[in-house]
């Protein structure tokens, strides 16, 4: 009885999203990377259009709840590349106001071997409000590979973000 009782008082309404962003974000994966290494890649000053996109909505910053991670995927900027080379992934929004302030926004931790065209990640559940309202991020993108890269890949993160 204890137990529907608190089964019944823990469920909550759903989360009411009051609008998406969608962003995106370059960056160069070298050919000739290892197996056996995390390679980190930092992608700076990417803009996060906060303030602007609330504006735009009418929204008051002040009565932002809270901001989660939507969607997010990689693929190749030219060409048409299988991303089945990458075992791991992980995307942190990293704050330029505390360089210590690290959150992760998605990951996958073991990519299929017919991931075809586009690596899509899964979002993670991390409160980023702190770090998104800020105008300029940066963006550290990790990866494990299960073979080596062989030529240069010219790499767009598409991301987004949900605020509540």
């Amino acid at each position: 009885m204890v137990f529907i009782t608190l089964m019944f008082y823990s469920c909550e309404k759903d989360t009411v999203i009051r609008y998406d962003v969608s962003l995106d974000a370059e960056f160069d994966i070298p050919s000739g990377l290892n197996t056996i290494e995390t390679h980190y890649f930092i992608i700076r000053n990417v803009p996060t259009f906060y303030k602007q996109s609330a504006d735009n909505r009418g929204v008051d910053t002040s009565s932002i709840l809270n901001v989660l991670a939507s969607k997010g995927l990689i693929a190749s900027k030219f060409q048409d590349l299988d991303f089945d080379f990458v075992e791991r992934i992980s995307v942190y929004a990293i704050s330029q106001k505390d360089p210590t302030l690290k959150r992760e926004m998605y990951y996958l931790d073991i990519v299929p071997l017919t991931t075809g065209t586009q690596l899509r990640m899964l979002s993670s559940t991390t409160e980023l409000k702190k770090i998104l309202s800020e105008e300029l991020i940066d963006i550290e993108v990790r990866l494990n590979l299960r073979k080596f890269t062989t030529t240069l890949i010219r790499a767009r993160l598409s991301f987004g973000y949900a605020v509540i």
